[in-house]
């Protein structure tokens, strides 16, 4: 139910003009930040209640986003839910944390990535089965896709993030995809097992600031270095990821490349 004037608005209409995803929102009416009314198992925002949660957010005194120690708690947590497969539990303990200024990208490095360490390494040694670490990569990827931000204003650049034939990984491909967003970048993301040719081609027929190759197979880590190579001879900056580069220097890289093709 979308209204026009000054009228109540559906929930869906209400965060898109606060420029966040729709389950931001809902998180907002379940937690009291937004008042909302259910009619006829929708919820519905009073235009008034919408106007003073857009002054709160304009507000230059925003609350800090949780701490240090508060992330490691909550890294705890997500471990259990995703130990567990409790994928409600996961969402909660993600979308909480969003809603009270946590960045993507910082959910991603200290709330996710902790835990994916340990349950990778666990099955590593023999201690979890093979379905235990796909089913924990399918619910971090949903989540992520829940949580991805809708960004206002011009765009950074463009950014292309895949991953090449033979390196099956996509949630890495998926975690810088959703740490550039969160940086207000434009991204194209062709996921995993892209062959090189495809990429290249894709780079010459699309605006691309610049390429993000993950890396994370041992046995095509050639082959992704050989393809960004190919790809920056062809004029395209790129980032090759790997094991141990972190997210906050991916989005760095980015902006300096931004940067460059701007000179």
């Amino acid at each position: 139910m979308t209204t026009t004037g000054g009228g109540p608005l559906d929930l869906r209409t209400a965060a898109a003009e606060l420029g966040v995803h729709y389950q931001t929102a809902y998180g907002w009416v379940r937690g009291g930040r937004l008042k909302a009314t259910l009619v006829g198992g929708r919820y519905v925002v009073a235009r008034a209640d919408l106007d003073a949660i857009m002054l709160e957010r304009s507000a230059p005194s925003d609350p800090k986003p949780p701490g240090a120690r508060r992330l490691a708690r909550a890294a705890e947590r997500m471990h259990d839910a995703l130990l567990e497969g409790d994928e409600p539990v996961a969402r909660q303990v993600a979308l909480g944390l969003v809603i009270e200024g946590t960045s993507i990208t910082d959910l991603i490095q200290m709330v996710f990535v902790p835990p994916l360490i340990r349950i990778g390494q666990a099955w590593h040694e023999g201690l979890l089965t093979i379905s235990v670490e796909h089913r924990t990569s399918g619910i971090v990827e949903r989540i992520l896709g829940e949580l991805a931000p809708r960004r206002r204003g011009r765009r950074r650049g463009t950014a292309l993030v895949a991953a090449v034939s033979g390196d099956n990984h996509a949630l890495p491909t998926s975690m810088a995809a959703a740490a550039l967003r969160d940086d207000n970048w434009k991204v194209e993301h062709l996921g995993a097992d892209m062959p090189p040719s495809e990429l290249l081609q894709f780079c010459a027929e699309h605006p691309v600031t610049v390429a993000v190759i993950s890396s994370t197979n041992p046995d095509t880590a050639e082959l992704a270095k050989k393809t960004a190579s190919e790809i920056l001879a062809a004029g395209t900056p790129v980032i090759l990821g790997g094991p141990g580069r972190t997210l906050r220097e991916l989005v760095d890289l980015a902006r300096q490349a931004s940067r460059t093709s701007r000179t």
